[in-house]
């Protein structure tokens, strides 16, 4: 099971629910037990997803590239 939840900065992101920690790119630490949960998810790609659509509706657009194998 994993949580969804935003930072400080506004950058959506995903954790396991059992985690105690999640550091943004923006190198704040985050509290997992005082943060608002924005959604939850069963695993880690439909949490991407939603992390996905919460950055597109917000911000209207992802900043998220494909990656280039």
């Amino acid at each position: 099971m994993f949580v969804v939840f935003r930072c400080s900065c506004g950058r959506h992101l995903y954790a396991p629910k059992d985690a105690k920690t999640r550091t943004c790119p923006c190198k704040k630490r985050i509290l997992l037990s005082k943060v608002r949960i924005l959604a939850r998810a069963e695993d880690a790609y439909a949490a991407g997803e939603i992390v996905r659509r919460l950055q597109l509706g917000e911000h209207g657009m992802t900043g998220f590239k494909p990656a280039k194998l």
